[in-house]
């Protein structure tokens, strides 16, 4: 390292993680982890938010200035507990020396002198502070640049930088993991790997795997809005993207790119009134795509009045009992008598 002699005091192992800026919000914490529990806020390391069904239920902030705890979910005092948000804050509340990580630029890194005051220092070009091992090492990506820093210990949260992948959260740090080959997909709506993509619905073992299946939102897809239609006077339209239920791009006009977006969770696309719907009220037919973008284990199987449905965690496709043969994902039962729904139609 340049700038200063490393010496690493009794207080780095707890304090090293000092704010390299995420750009989450609690809600895109949430949307990651299938559990409940704590996490801790990306732009203020005192406030909190509680998760429950992938979704921010409930967020506060620690009394009398301490400093939330993410991995441990309690607060503590500023001299013993990482600002996550800010090397300044960690510093002015460390009581000894220690280095830690600076907000915004990886390259570089802050020096507490343990009297309220920092210093900066910088790795060499190429390199990167990483603040697990306290050392420069060569890499574009920052290893303290992730989710983890804001969620509890011991926990697999989906990668929100590459949908289908997934991280283990352990001492503010994530490792990338690997499904197996069979279920190459994570979902982080329940937590298991699966072999449907949940970002698009596409089976890896399908043999089909169409291109441009994966989009991102906002990407401009030419061609998309061919044979598309305004619905009344309106100046504008939407198009289903065709590769899976939740997708769908906004156009302008029939020869304009189509701008792509997603249903919000547990809603799909109903091309006919082009809107975002439960997906009971109509019968999406993209292959494997019905259980994309929903918070279920079961999803009823297209075209087949729901005698059928698919076990979202492995695609495979089971019956209900001769007794109750029809299958209501609605309420996740199967039942005697036929769900008034249009997929079951």
């Amino acid at each position: 390292m340049e700038g200063f002699n490393m010496k690493i005091c009794a207080l780095a192992a707890c304090l090293l993680l000092a704010g390299h800026a995420a750009g989450y919000s609690m809600e895109d914490l949430c949307a990651q982890w299938s559990g409940s529990g704590y996490v801790g806020d990306p732009s203020d390391c005192h406030g909190w938010g509680y998760c429950q069904g992938q979704k921010l239920v409930s967020w506060n902030k620690c009394n009398n200035g301490l400093v939330f705890n993410a991995q441990t979910s309690t607060c503590g005092f500023a001299n013993s507990t990482i600002c996550t948000t800010s090397a300044e804050a960690t510093c002015k509340a460390a009581t000894s020396p220690m280095y830690v990580a600076v907000l915004n630029d990886c390259n570089k890194y802050g020096y507490c002198f343990g009297n309220g005051s920092i210093g900066y220092g910088n790795c060499t070009t190429g390199g990167v502070y990483a603040a697990n091992n306290n050392t420069c090492v060569w890499g574009p990506s920052c290893p303290q640049d992730t989710i983890c820093r804001f969620m509890k210990n011991d926990i697999f949260v989906g990668d929100p930088n590459t949908c289908g992948s997934y991280l283990q959260c352990n001492s503010g740090y994530g490792t990338p993991g690997q499904c197996p080959t069979k279920s190459p997909y994570f979902n982080p709506a329940n937590g298991y790997c699966q072999p449907t993509n949940p970002c698009t619905g596409d089976s890896s073992n399908s043999g089909s795997s169409p291109s441009g299946s994966i989009y991102s939102v906002g990407q401009e897809v030419a061609g998309a809005c061919a044979g598309g239609t305004a619905i009344g006077d309106a100046a504008y339209f939407y198009v289903a993207d065709n590769k899976t239920c939740y997708g769908y791009f906004y156009c302008t006009s029939t020869t304009a790119a189509g701008t792509w977006n997603s249903c919000v969770l547990g809603t799909q696309f109903y091309p006919t009134n082009q809107t975002c719907v439960s997906p009971a009220a109509f019968d999406c037919t993209v292959a494997n795509g019905r259980c994309g973008n929903v918070n279920s284990p079961f999803m009823a199987v297209s075209g087949t009045t729901c005698n059928e449905y698919q076990i979202c965690a492995s695609g495979t496709i089971a019956s209900c009992p001769a007794s109750n043969p029809y299958y209501d994902e609605v309420n996740n039962i199967c039942t005697s008598t036929k769900p008034a729904y249009a997929i079951c139609a």
